[in-house]
């Protein structure tokens, strides 16, 4: 059994495809890049059921990794529906991510990368993100993942800057733990479950606190170069003001190693 595993992450090694042994986190981003040249294509649709109203859009994310260490990205939203709008562009995004850490050992592995997006306001003005916030917003973090055969730990943690709007800004924290259920093979054939936190704090509003706690059961199937997924948000405890509050939020697509 021992020599099965080893054989099949040498060869996961070897390919390129990854060095996880889940695929890579649903809702928070990856500290684990590919090697040089190397690049992903995802497509998710999302609705989102705000306070406010609820949205659904089509969000086509790409990345392309310089080096094994470097990386530079885009997400470009598309809404497809909403209470005040459809057919219509979101806010597009510029990321960069570079990992300056990393471990590896005998079926396992621990990065640590920092992450910078810009996200322009080319969407409708409707002070929801993504769908159209109507700032410019820079976000700055820092992504850390454990990943073995058996077990995933991932975490991100950033902060969103909205000059033009302060009491936007927010920090925002998330953590991802995800297991395999099938045996490691190649070509890669796997069935990943992972339970997914988030917490953000706003700036306070008429002397309130605002913040937000989520949790988010998802699943996710690998085979090859192709990969599916699922994730369900909903809120544990939150107070936030002006529409802000969710009360659930799907996600649903694939991506496509290239």
């Amino acid at each position: 059994m021992i020599f099965a595993r080893i054989i099949s992450l040498t060869c996961i090694m070897v390919s390129g495809l990854s060095l996880w042994g889940q695929g890579p986190p649903i809702r928070l981003d990856k500290p684990i890049m590919l090697g040089s040249g190397e690049s992903t294509v995802r497509a998710l649709y999302n609705y989102i059921d705000f306070e406010s109203g609820n949205y659904s859009y089509l969000l086509v994310e790409a990345d392309y990794n310089i080096s094994s260490d470097l990386a530079v990205g885009v997400e470009m939203p598309w809404v497809i529906s909403g209470t005040y709008g459809s057919h219509q562009p979101g806010d597009f995004a510029l990321m960069g991510k570079y990992q300056f850490y990393r471990k590896d050992g005998l079926g396992k592995t621990t990065r640590i990368a920092a992450k910078v997006k810009q996200t322009f306001p080319s969407g409708k003005d409707l002070k929801v993100p993504t769908i159209g916030m109507g700032h410019y917003k820079t976000y700055i973090g820092g992504l850390a993942a454990y990943e073995s055969l058996s077990l995933g730990i991932q975490t991100e943690v950033g902060y969103y800057l909205i000059p033009s709007d302060s009491h936007l800004n927010a920090l925002s924290y998330k953590l991802g733990v995800s297991i395999p259920l099938l045996e490691p093979s190649f070509p890669v054939n796997q069935i990943n479950v992972y339970l997914e936190a988030e917490g953000m704090n706003m700036g306070s509003h008429e002397g309130e606190s605002q913040y937000g706690y989520y949790l988010a059961p998802g699943i996710q199937y690998a085979r090859g170069r192709y990969t599916f997924e699922a994730s369900l948000q909903f809120p544990v405890s939150q107070q936030m003001h002006g529409g802000y509050q969710r009360d659930w939020w799907l996600m649903a697509g694939a991506r496509r190693l290239l």
